[in-house]
């Protein structure tokens, strides 16, 4: 049976066995809680306030900074590190390879099983705080909502990924995906010049700014920076995800998995 019928074939099948492990690991737990935050700060946020007219800037700085910034980099990393690092560390990682389907079926479809949890994570996490926020005097427009879910959902895609891939190839590949996500990427990503053209979080905005949407010019903080059109940053993420998914295929395909005793 050719490669082109049976990696399919054999990623639903490994997806299928997972996606109800991943559902119920401490992981995605853990991430069930940490996906609350938003929602929380929002609420707070409404609720210190004392008036309903600031849905609309409390949507916008936490949308940006908590949820696209923090949280779906977070639990990108929580999530799809475990993709091959798990097996990894539980020394089982030779097991799945042991069974006659291509090895890169085994890195897709425990990362699809991952990223099936994150997706729902992050759209709930996210959908809460624009149902709260939408109940103010002055709540955010539907385009804003619409765009900024949009940008955290493929912010998710990109850091599971990532770090799926810095699993196969590092053997403490969390720590690195960390360091990555929340060192490297913050600090470029808030500092002025083309220097922010290195992280993903630029292109990330320049798929919601890129629609010139009047809630995210509202963002003092973001006003003096210069982003893509939407179409151009769509196809450089795009791009992204290919080239990560190839590198994680043929690593985990040619790699040669030794455990230290």
């Amino acid at each position: 049976m050719s490669l082109i019928t049976e990696l399919p074939r054999a990623t639903w099948l490994i997806f299928r066995m997972h996606l109800a492990a991943t559902a119920a690991s401490r992981r995605a737990l853990s991430g069930l809680l940490f996906a609350a935050v938003p929602p929380l700060l929002a609420f707070l946020a409404l609720t210190a306030s004392g008036s309903g007219d600031s849905g609309v800037n409390v949507f916008m700085y936490l949308g940006v900074l908590v949820l696209l910034q923090v949280v779906a980099p977070a639990l990108g990393v929580f999530l799809g590190i475990g993709a091959i690092a798990d097996e990894t560390e539980a020394r089982t990682v030779t097991y799945p390879f042991t069974r006659p389907i291509p090895r890169a079926s085994v890195f897709l479809g425990r990362w699809l099983a991952s990223l099936l949890v994150l997706t729902t994570l992050l759209l709930a996490s996210g959908a809460g705080m624009a149902a709260i926020t939408l109940r103010a005097s002055d709540p955010p427009s539907m385009d804003a909502v619409r765009g900024l879910l949009s940008a955290t959902l493929i912010a998710g895609v990109l850091y599971s990924l990532g770090a799926a891939v810095i699993g196969v190839i590092f053997k403490r590949g969390q720590v690195i995906a960390l360091g990555y996500a929340f060192a490297f990427e913050v600090m470029l990503a808030n500092i002025p010049g083309s220097a922010q053209k290195l992280s993903l979080q630029y292109y990330l905005r320049s798929l919601f700014v890129g629609s010139e949407n009047a809630d995210w010019r509202s963002l003092a903080v973001f006003q003096k920076s210069e982003f893509l059109t939407t179409a151009d940053s769509a196809e450089r993420l795009l791009a992204t995800t290919v080239i990560l998914l190839v590198i994680g295929c043929v690593t985990v395909t040619r790699k040669q998995f030794v455990l230290s005793s």
